[in-house]
């Protein structure tokens, strides 16, 4: 789940990070929280992420969930 956009300041941070990474929408919200509140992902693909982390002035801290099977 994803938080609305507070005001125009998020918006064009919003936009940076798209611009920067090349995520789409959804995930970019994700990364853009995630750089701003300095909290980690979970994800099942670190990968996705890693890929994308350098692009950003700060690398993202990103935690992967194994798969139990």
């Amino acid at each position: 789940m994803t938080a609305a956009l507070l005001d125009a300041e998020q918006a064009v941070r919003l936009a940076a990070v798209i611009a920067r990474t090349e995520l789409g929408p959804w995930d970019a919200h994700v990364a853009a929280v995630a750089d701003a509140s300095v909290c980690p992902i979970l994800t099942l693909d670190a990968g996705k992420w890693r890929q994308h982390s350098g692009d950003l002035d700060e690398p993202l801290h990103i935690i992967e969930i194994a798969d139990p099977g």
